[in-house]
Protein backbone atom coordinates (compact mmCIF):
# COMPACT_ATOMS: atom_id res chain seq x y z
CA UNK A 1 0.00 0.00 0.00
CA UNK A 2 2.99 2.30 0.77
CA UNK A 3 4.45 1.69 -2.60
CA UNK A 4 1.14 2.68 -4.30
CA UNK A 5 0.35 5.84 -2.43
CA UNK A 6 4.19 6.94 -3.15
CA UNK A 7 3.43 6.37 -6.68
CA UNK A 8 -0.02 7.95 -6.70
CA UNK A 9 2.14 10.85 -5.11
CA UNK A 10 4.64 11.48 -7.70
CA UNK A 11 2.29 10.91 -10.46
CA UNK A 12 -0.16 14.14 -8.73
CA UNK A 13 3.18 16.19 -8.65
CA UNK A 14 4.29 14.98 -11.46
CA UNK A 15 1.29 15.72 -12.71
CA UNK A 16 1.06 19.24 -12.51
CA UNK A 17 4.75 19.96 -14.01
CA UNK A 18 2.98 17.82 -17.28
CA UNK A 19 0.00 19.84 -17.18
CA UNK A 20 1.85 23.49 -17.04
CA UNK A 21 4.80 22.44 -19.52
CA UNK A 22 1.60 21.69 -22.10
CA UNK A 23 -0.23 24.70 -21.67
CA UNK A 24 3.59 26.54 -22.42
CA UNK A 25 4.72 24.13 -24.91
CA UNK A 26 1.32 22.41 -26.84
CA UNK A 27 -0.68 25.33 -26.81
CA UNK A 28 1.51 28.47 -26.86
CA UNK A 29 4.47 26.80 -29.31
CA UNK A 30 7.33 27.95 -26.37
CA UNK A 31 9.53 24.94 -26.35
CA UNK A 32 11.61 25.22 -23.04
CA UNK A 33 13.91 23.01 -21.25
CA UNK A 34 13.84 25.08 -17.96
CA UNK A 35 10.57 23.40 -16.72
CA UNK A 36 12.97 21.79 -13.78
CA UNK A 37 14.58 25.04 -13.00
CA UNK A 38 11.31 26.75 -12.34
CA UNK A 39 10.23 23.47 -10.30
CA UNK A 40 13.56 23.95 -7.95
CA UNK A 41 13.17 27.61 -7.23
CA UNK A 42 9.54 26.68 -6.16
CA UNK A 43 10.87 24.08 -3.89
CA UNK A 44 13.61 25.95 -2.83
CA UNK A 45 11.68 29.31 -2.11
CA UNK A 46 9.28 27.32 0.24
CA UNK A 47 12.11 25.44 1.82
CA UNK A 48 14.02 28.25 2.63
CA UNK A 49 11.29 30.23 4.31
CA UNK A 50 9.91 27.33 6.12
CA UNK A 51 12.83 25.84 7.85
CA UNK A 52 15.24 28.38 7.70
CA UNK A 53 12.99 31.66 8.44
CA UNK A 54 10.19 29.76 10.30
CA UNK A 55 7.69 31.12 8.08
CA UNK A 56 4.05 29.31 7.60
CA UNK A 57 3.44 27.04 5.14
CA UNK A 58 1.16 29.06 3.63
CA UNK A 59 2.51 32.10 2.89
CA UNK A 60 5.80 30.30 1.97
CA UNK A 61 3.72 28.43 -0.79
CA UNK A 62 2.15 32.12 -2.40
CA UNK A 63 5.61 33.55 -2.15
CA UNK A 64 6.83 30.17 -3.90
CA UNK A 65 4.15 30.50 -6.77
CA UNK A 66 5.11 33.86 -7.00
CA UNK A 67 8.85 33.62 -7.52
CA UNK A 68 8.65 30.94 -9.64
CA UNK A 69 6.23 33.07 -11.99
CA UNK A 70 8.69 35.32 -11.70
CA UNK A 71 11.14 33.30 -13.07
CA UNK A 72 8.85 32.24 -16.10
CA UNK A 73 8.24 35.87 -16.83
CA UNK A 74 12.15 36.30 -16.90
CA UNK A 75 12.19 33.17 -19.15
CA UNK A 76 9.49 34.61 -21.59
CA UNK A 77 11.53 37.86 -22.49
CA UNK A 78 13.81 36.21 -24.62
CA UNK A 79 10.83 34.18 -26.61
CA UNK A 80 9.62 38.05 -27.50
CA UNK A 81 12.83 38.46 -29.35
CA UNK A 82 13.70 34.65 -30.75
CA UNK A 83 11.57 31.27 -30.93
CA UNK A 84 12.16 27.70 -32.09
CA UNK A 85 16.18 26.67 -31.81
CA UNK A 86 16.94 29.85 -29.86
CA UNK A 87 14.43 29.88 -27.67
CA UNK A 88 15.28 25.86 -26.62
CA UNK A 89 19.29 27.59 -26.30
CA UNK A 90 18.16 30.24 -23.62
CA UNK A 91 16.10 27.68 -21.44
CA UNK A 92 18.41 25.75 -21.52
CA UNK A 93 21.05 28.60 -20.11
CA UNK A 94 18.47 29.59 -18.05
CA UNK A 95 18.19 25.41 -16.27
CA UNK A 96 21.94 25.09 -16.05
CA UNK A 97 22.63 28.65 -14.58
CA UNK A 98 19.53 27.53 -12.12
CA UNK A 99 20.96 24.24 -11.29
CA UNK A 100 24.40 26.21 -10.87
CA UNK A 101 22.68 27.90 -8.35
CA UNK A 102 21.16 25.33 -6.44
CA UNK A 103 24.69 23.66 -6.27
CA UNK A 104 26.43 27.14 -5.07
CA UNK A 105 24.37 28.61 -3.03
CA UNK A 106 25.00 27.50 -0.18
CA UNK A 107 23.74 29.93 2.88
CA UNK A 108 20.00 29.52 1.01
CA UNK A 109 19.96 26.09 -0.65
CA UNK A 110 22.23 24.33 1.41
CA UNK A 111 24.98 23.37 -1.72
CA UNK A 112 25.02 20.19 -2.40
CA UNK A 113 23.86 18.87 1.20
CA UNK A 114 20.27 20.39 0.57
CA UNK A 115 17.65 21.26 2.83
CA UNK A 116 16.83 18.60 5.50
CA UNK A 117 13.72 19.13 7.99
CA UNK A 118 10.53 20.29 5.76
CA UNK A 119 8.09 20.11 7.17
CA UNK A 120 4.60 19.30 5.66
CA UNK A 121 1.26 21.48 5.98
CA UNK A 122 -1.63 21.89 7.64
CA UNK A 123 -4.70 24.37 7.14
CA UNK A 124 -6.73 24.87 10.31
CA UNK A 125 -7.65 21.72 11.86
CA UNK A 126 -6.69 19.69 8.63
CA UNK A 127 -3.52 17.89 9.09
CA UNK A 128 -1.57 16.27 5.97
CA UNK A 129 1.45 14.50 7.96
CA UNK A 130 0.46 11.37 6.91
CA UNK A 131 1.35 9.96 3.39
CA UNK A 132 -2.44 9.35 2.63
CA UNK A 133 -3.43 12.86 4.13
CA UNK A 134 -0.67 14.37 1.75
CA UNK A 135 -1.49 11.85 -1.31
CA UNK A 136 -5.31 13.66 -0.63
CA UNK A 137 -3.63 16.93 -0.73
CA UNK A 138 -1.70 16.66 -4.01
CA UNK A 139 -5.01 14.86 -5.57
CA UNK A 140 -6.67 18.05 -5.01
CA UNK A 141 -3.61 20.27 -6.72
CA UNK A 142 -3.74 18.45 -9.74
CA UNK A 143 -7.28 18.43 -10.15
CA UNK A 144 -7.44 22.18 -9.35
CA UNK A 145 -4.20 22.77 -12.28
CA UNK A 146 -5.83 20.62 -14.39
CA UNK A 147 -9.22 22.02 -14.06
CA UNK A 148 -7.90 25.16 -14.80
CA UNK A 149 -5.62 24.98 -17.41
CA UNK A 150 -8.52 23.12 -19.27
CA UNK A 151 -10.56 25.45 -18.93
CA UNK A 152 -7.96 28.03 -20.47
CA UNK A 153 -7.48 25.87 -23.55
CA UNK A 154 -10.54 25.84 -24.23
CA UNK A 155 -11.82 29.41 -23.96
CA UNK A 156 -11.71 32.26 -26.28
CA UNK A 157 -8.31 32.61 -24.55
CA UNK A 158 -7.60 29.59 -25.46
CA UNK A 159 -8.32 29.48 -28.99
CA UNK A 160 -5.69 32.88 -29.38
CA UNK A 161 -3.06 30.64 -28.15
CA UNK A 162 -3.25 28.49 -30.81
CA UNK A 163 -3.39 31.13 -33.11
CA UNK A 164 -0.32 33.01 -32.03
CA UNK A 165 1.47 28.95 -31.74
CA UNK A 166 0.49 28.31 -35.46
CA UNK A 167 1.01 31.48 -36.82
CA UNK A 168 2.64 34.81 -34.85
CA UNK A 169 1.94 36.57 -38.22
CA UNK A 170 -1.49 35.79 -38.82
CA UNK A 171 -2.14 36.72 -35.10
CA UNK A 172 0.07 39.88 -35.46
CA UNK A 173 -2.50 40.83 -38.31
CA UNK A 174 -5.10 39.92 -36.31
CA UNK A 175 -4.42 42.87 -33.34
CA UNK A 176 -3.55 39.92 -31.10
CA UNK A 177 -1.15 40.56 -27.64
CA UNK A 178 1.66 38.20 -28.88
CA UNK A 179 4.16 39.52 -26.41
CA UNK A 180 2.05 40.43 -23.13
CA UNK A 181 0.11 36.64 -23.83
CA UNK A 182 3.30 35.21 -23.60
CA UNK A 183 4.49 36.44 -20.90
CA UNK A 184 1.57 35.61 -18.81
CA UNK A 185 1.56 31.99 -19.79
CA UNK A 186 4.87 31.43 -18.94
CA UNK A 187 4.25 32.98 -15.60
CA UNK A 188 1.29 31.02 -15.02
CA UNK A 189 3.43 27.68 -16.63
CA UNK A 190 5.79 29.03 -13.70
CA UNK A 191 3.75 29.42 -10.87
CA UNK A 192 2.16 25.91 -11.24
CA UNK A 193 6.05 24.87 -11.49
CA UNK A 194 6.44 26.28 -8.28
CA UNK A 195 3.96 24.56 -6.75
CA UNK A 196 4.72 21.19 -7.65
CA UNK A 197 8.23 22.13 -6.17
CA UNK A 198 6.90 22.90 -2.87
CA UNK A 199 4.58 19.48 -3.12
CA UNK A 200 7.89 18.19 -4.14
CA UNK A 201 9.81 18.99 -1.34
CA UNK A 202 7.00 18.22 1.17
CA UNK A 203 6.61 15.03 -0.11
CA UNK A 204 10.40 14.18 0.65
CA UNK A 205 10.94 16.53 3.56
CA UNK A 206 13.99 16.93 2.09
CA UNK A 207 15.29 18.49 -1.36
CA UNK A 208 18.91 18.83 -3.01
CA UNK A 209 20.08 20.03 -6.56
CA UNK A 210 20.23 16.54 -7.79
CA UNK A 211 16.35 16.97 -7.85
CA UNK A 212 16.14 19.62 -10.52
CA UNK A 213 18.80 19.10 -12.92
CA UNK A 214 18.45 19.08 -16.91
CA UNK A 215 17.75 15.28 -16.80
CA UNK A 216 14.28 16.71 -14.72
CA UNK A 217 13.59 18.86 -17.96
CA UNK A 218 14.20 16.45 -19.99
CA UNK A 219 12.08 13.89 -18.00
CA UNK A 220 8.78 16.56 -17.73
CA UNK A 221 9.63 16.77 -21.50
CA UNK A 222 9.38 13.14 -22.56
CA UNK A 223 5.60 13.61 -20.68
CA UNK A 224 4.30 15.99 -22.68
CA UNK A 225 5.47 14.10 -25.84
CA UNK A 226 4.37 10.78 -25.19
CA UNK A 227 1.09 11.74 -23.42
CA UNK A 228 0.58 14.64 -26.33
CA UNK A 229 1.30 18.29 -25.77
CA UNK A 230 -1.51 19.51 -27.15
CA UNK A 231 -4.04 17.11 -24.97
CA UNK A 232 -4.20 18.43 -21.16
CA UNK A 233 -5.64 15.08 -20.15
CA UNK A 234 -2.71 13.42 -22.24
CA UNK A 235 -0.27 15.40 -20.25
CA UNK A 236 -1.45 14.01 -17.00
CA UNK A 237 -1.75 10.23 -18.45
CA UNK A 238 2.24 10.97 -19.88
CA UNK A 239 3.23 11.94 -16.55
CA UNK A 240 1.15 8.76 -15.21
CA UNK A 241 3.15 6.76 -17.81
CA UNK A 242 6.88 8.20 -17.31
CA UNK A 243 6.24 8.06 -13.59
CA UNK A 244 5.46 4.31 -13.12
CA UNK A 245 8.08 2.91 -15.69
CA UNK A 246 10.84 3.36 -12.87
CA UNK A 247 8.63 1.45 -10.65
CA UNK A 248 7.99 -1.33 -12.79
CA UNK A 249 11.67 -2.05 -13.18
CA UNK A 250 12.02 -2.00 -9.73
CA UNK A 251 9.97 -5.17 -9.67
CA UNK A 252 12.84 -7.02 -11.93
CA UNK A 253 15.37 -6.75 -8.94
CA UNK A 254 18.26 -5.63 -11.68
CA UNK A 255 21.06 -3.66 -10.27
CA UNK A 256 21.16 0.29 -10.48
CA UNK A 257 23.65 -0.13 -12.98
CA UNK A 258 22.00 -1.89 -15.57
CA UNK A 259 18.56 -0.71 -14.04
CA UNK A 260 19.11 3.07 -14.88
CA UNK A 261 20.89 2.75 -18.39
CA UNK A 262 17.99 0.23 -19.36
CA UNK A 263 15.25 2.55 -18.38
CA UNK A 264 16.82 5.82 -20.72
CA UNK A 265 16.99 3.18 -23.71
CA UNK A 266 13.14 2.65 -23.01
CA UNK A 267 12.46 5.73 -22.58
CA UNK A 268 14.31 6.59 -26.13
CA UNK A 269 12.88 3.86 -27.83
CA UNK A 270 9.32 5.14 -26.67
CA UNK A 271 9.91 7.93 -27.98
CA UNK A 272 11.29 7.07 -31.69
CA UNK A 273 8.57 4.42 -32.05
CA UNK A 274 6.10 6.98 -31.14
CA UNK A 275 7.60 9.76 -33.55
CA UNK A 276 6.95 7.08 -36.40
CA UNK A 277 3.27 6.00 -35.47
CA UNK A 278 1.97 8.65 -33.48
CA UNK A 279 3.91 12.03 -33.37
CA UNK A 280 1.27 14.10 -31.46
CA UNK A 281 1.73 11.79 -29.00
CA UNK A 282 -0.89 8.92 -27.30
CA UNK A 283 -3.51 11.21 -26.96
CA UNK A 284 -2.63 14.29 -28.40
CA UNK A 285 -4.35 16.13 -30.80
CA UNK A 286 -2.65 17.42 -34.16
CA UNK A 287 -2.67 21.42 -34.52
CA UNK A 288 -3.98 23.13 -37.33
CA UNK A 289 -0.63 23.68 -38.81
CA UNK A 290 -0.06 20.07 -38.35
CA UNK A 291 -3.43 18.91 -40.01
CA UNK A 292 -2.57 21.39 -42.93
CA UNK A 293 0.69 19.67 -44.01
CA UNK A 294 -0.70 16.14 -42.92
CA UNK A 295 -3.73 17.55 -45.58
CA UNK A 296 -1.49 18.67 -48.39
CA UNK A 297 1.22 16.01 -48.37
CA UNK A 298 -2.29 13.85 -49.11
CA UNK A 299 -3.11 16.07 -51.49
CA UNK A 300 -0.12 15.89 -53.13
CA UNK A 301 0.03 11.94 -53.00
CA UNK A 302 -3.20 11.66 -54.69
CA UNK A 303 -2.53 13.75 -57.23
CA UNK A 304 0.70 11.33 -58.08
CA UNK A 305 -1.42 8.35 -57.64
CA UNK A 306 -3.90 10.17 -60.46
CA UNK A 307 -1.12 11.05 -62.77
CA UNK A 308 0.23 7.45 -62.84
CA UNK A 309 -3.26 6.10 -63.35
CA UNK A 310 -4.00 8.10 -66.18
CA UNK A 311 -0.38 7.62 -67.85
Amino acid sequence: MSLVISSLTLIAIFGILSVSLGLLTGHLGIFSMAHAALFGIGAYTSAFLTVKLQWDVLPALVVAVLVAGLAGAIMAIPSLRVTGDYFLVASFALQVVASSVFQNWRSVTGGTDGIPGILRPSVGPLEFFTEGAFLVLCLIAVVVVTAFTWFIVHSPFGRMLHVIRDDEMVAATMGKPIASTKVLVTVVSGGFAGAAGVLYGQYLMYISPGSFEVSTSVTIVTMIVVGGMTSVPGTLLGAAIITLIPEAFKFLQLPYSVAGPLQQVFFGLLLVVLMFVRPQGMFGELSQGQRWRRDRTNDATESVEVGENAA
